[in-house]
């Protein structure tokens, strides 16, 4: 750390497995960085985590507020959209998870009160912080330089939420919404870095949670995504494809970088607030992740005679640099 330069000090939203064992070990080791404490809606489990990492407890989440420069969210979707919204607001900085939120409406929120603040965001899409995945776009990007851009892609990521050691077994949002909304944003930040941005969306289920989407882009580009959180634990792993003219490149993704991965979203984030300078996986980012799985969603819900294609919500106004 630079002498004289007072170490960010970061409150973590989340009690839970992530919180403590992704959030609080990797915001500990981080020495421009003071892990300053927990807040979570069951005070015990907040002791309890301070009390592996570092920091407190907190009980009142405008307390916490008052005591750091920024908050790193470890919380499900839908309750993180609300309190990102909060810190926001409150002038705190937000490491976001993902999805951003459940639905557009709480996304859109989150996008708003930070354009508004004027607070520095990044949004932990985990593969894009990977060190393989990163390399392997890189590459993608300049065989497109070189041979033309890619035509398409397909994403197929399979876990299981079920396998004994599992941590998330007793999450319920992911009970609830499945691969879509877990699988979804690691599979679309994929695409997003490959195919111009999706402007139509199908959506169809399979056997137990799987949905598999196909998305049209605006160049004509295709990309099909096969996510599950339920498969058989035969079928557990992930990999992305994509072809055109250069060939057929094909990436698995890992799966054992997680911290590291976080560690490298912290870094970022912490040169983000020093520096003034807006990340390009912020807050807006996270929206338009959540306007395609919105998307999905509602064609999900259609009536299967009546289904053709869901429009993606065009992208609001860019948030100032």
């Amino acid at each position: 750390m630079t002498r004289g330069r007072r170490p960010l000090r970061v409150g973590v939203l989340g009690t839970g497995h992530w919180a403590v064992w992704c959030h609080g070990t990797v915001l500990t080791e981080r020495s421009d960085v003071e892990l300053v404490g927990y807040w979570g809606r069951d005070r015990s489990r907040a002791e309890a985590a301070a009390a592996a990492t570092s920091g407190r407890a907190f009980d009142d989440l405008d307390d916490l507020l008052a005591h750091v420069d920024a908050v790193s969210v470890a919380l499900p979707p839908d309750v993180q959209a609300t309190v990102a919204a909060r810190a926001a607001r409150a002038g705190r900085h937000v490491l976001l998870d993902k999805p951003l939120a459940l639905g557009l409406p709480g996304a859109d929120e989150v996008a708003s009160a930070v354009r508004d603040a004027g607070v520095v965001t990044v949004s932990f899409m985990t593969l894009l912080f990977q060190a393989d995945v990163r390399a392997w776009l890189a590459e993608a990007a300049r065989l497109a330089d070189e041979h033309g851009p890619w035509e398409g892609a397909l994403v197929h990521c399979s876990g299981s939420i079920d396998l004994p050691d599992s941590p998330y077994a007793g999450s319920v949002w992911r009970r609830e919404r499945g691969g879509l909304w877990d699988w979804g944003p690691h599979a679309l930040s994929l695409v997003k870095e490959l195919l111009p941005p999706p402007e139509r969306v199908v959506a169809s289920t399979g056997a137990r949670d799987t949905v598999t989407l196909g998305l049209e882009h605006t160049d004509g580009a295709g990309s099909v995504l096969v996510l599950t959180v339920t498969a058989p634990p035969r079928a557990v792993g992930a990999r992305a494809v994509v072809w055109g003219p250069a060939g057929r490149h094909e990436l698995v993704l890992p799966a054992d970088t997680l911290r590291e991965s976080y560690g490298r979203a912290v870094d970022e984030f912490r040169t983000c607030v020093r520096t003034g300078r807006r990340h390009r996986l912020d807050a807006a980012y996270g929206r338009d992740v959540v306007a395609v799985l919105d998307a999905a969603q509602r064609h999900l819900e259609l009536p299967t005679a009546t289904r053709t294609t869901a429009v993606v919500p065009a992208v609001p106004a860019t948030v100032p640099t």
